[in-house]
């Protein structure tokens, strides 16, 4: 585990040197708005067809584009894109509904996707990404599985890419998603979900994630900030060799693993993970693990559960947590978004195996509505928890009391998370 960072380093280092040492664009198309409310989506599908090999291609500053088709901008390799716009989503519910690009986990849909190697996506500061996701928040109403909800960025089968330097404003579901690739550096990026209703129904800007990676590998994700209204990062199943540094995340979940084991009869695998230099301001949780039930319950997106895997070699340290609302150190068994009749956790509790996890260094302060819970390890009866360990967590209540601690089925811990032989 002592190797972890170091290796990566070395990977996203060498990466980025490479990237930074391809070759000059050939040829560049500044893409050109139609400014009348007509669809911009054709000019940007037409300049990468032109200039998305070798080449280059330009968003002009001080300029709003309006996207009201999928982008699925494919088999691009070795191409520069400059960023100095703003790129609008249409709010026509419908068609986003029936014409986005699919991916079957949790039944996602994408709005604009890059596919290829060698890209790097640069904002220059200025660029912008609005989803105007309130259409779908008011829609949704918390329902957070709501199909059609669209993606305004993806990353999709990727191999080398540089994403950076740019803002993704009132996403439709989750805002900056890592499909099916690897090598990807993630610098500099703001997110910003934000619900004109949040005070009065908090729970319709649900499923809003920040940074989403899902059976991807070697991810560096850093120097970024984000407001958002579910996970500030979630590493879905199949992401391995990811880390996370230097992040600040408002009114988000925390930092999550998972959720894992949703489809029945499926193996998930998170391994190789480190989170660290997180500040979480006003967040649901910490950092944390989440599975599903052991028995299915519906099907997904809201239901699911009966699948199986494993999480291990993970470090979570230097999180600095303010007005907390539940732990800043979670395992979280028995996740289900099914509603009504699913069986008890007792009765269904799932599989799996977590080794090899820490959490170090943890400061702050939970929300004076909560209780002082500062870990809380719940796994499950027929599940694996072992080589856990936690060092320097000093999360304190809102009256300035030590934070508690509650260990349930962890192998070297009794029920109170103190080590037994």
């Amino acid at each position: 585990m002592k190797l972890l960072r170091p290796v990566l380093w070395a990977l996203t280092t060498a990466f980025v040197a490479n990237a930074h040492s391809l070759p000059s664009p050939q040829h560049t198309c500044v893409i050109p708005a139609l400014k009348d409310g007509r669809d911009d989506a054709p000019a940007i599908r037409e300049a990468f067809s032109k200039c998305g090999n070798n080449g280059k291609v330009v968003f002009q500053k001080d300029t709003t584009y309006s996207v009201q088709t999928a982008l699925q901008l494919h088999n691009l390799k070795n191409v520069q894109v400059d960023l100095f716009g703003t790129l609008e989503y249409s709010t026509d519910v419908r068609y986003w509904i029936l014409h986005g690009s699919y991916y079957y986990f949790q039944n996602i849909s994408i709005a604009m996707e890059f596919s290829g190697e060698d890209i790097t996506i640069d904002g220059h500061g200025s660029g912008t990404i609005d989803g105007q996701g309130q259409v779908w928040y008011d829609l949704a109403l918390g329902v957070g599985g709501l199909y059609g909800r669209p993606i305004p960025f993806c990353l999709r089968n990727v191999k080398n890419a540089v994403a950076k330097n740019f803002q993704i404003v009132q996403s439709g579901k989750w805002n900056f998603v890592m499909l099916e690739s690897q090598n990807i550096l993630v610098d500099n990026i703001t997110l910003s979900s934000t619900s004109d209703d949040f005070q009065a129904n908090p729970g319709n800007l649900g499923n809003t994630d920040g940074f989403d990676t899902i059976n991807s590998n070697n991810i560096t994700i850093q120097n970024s900030w984000a407001n958002v209204g579910d996970d500030c990062v979630s590493f879905k199943p199949g992401s391995t060799n990811i880390h996370v540094k230097n992040l600040t995340c408002y009114n988000s979940a925390g930092i999550a693993i998972g959720s894992l084991g949703q489809y029945e009869g499926v193996r998930d695998v998170v391994e190789n993970i480190t989170a660290e230099d997180v500040s979480l301001y006003g967040s649901r949780n910490g950092a944390y693990i989440k599975t599903y039930v052991g028995k299915r319950t519906y099907w997904p997106p809201q239901g699911g559960g009966g699948g199986n895997g494993y999480v291990r070699n993970v470090v979570f340290k230097n999180f600095h947590i303010e007005n907390i609302t539940a732990s800043p150190v979670l395992i979280q068994q028995c996740t289900h978004w099914a509603g009504y009749n699913v069986p008890a956790c007792a009765d269904t509790p799932p599989t799996g195996f977590f080794s090899n996890i820490s959490w170090s260094n943890f400061t702050g302060y939970m929300n004076e509505k909560v209780g002082t819970k500062a870990i809380s390890w719940t796994c499950s009866p027929l599940a694996t928890c072992e080589g856990f360990s936690f060092k320097d967590i000093d999360v304190k209540s809102s009256t300035g009391a030590n934070g508690t601690y509650s260990c349930t089925n962890v192998v070297g811990y009794n029920s109170a998370c103190q080590k037994t032989n």
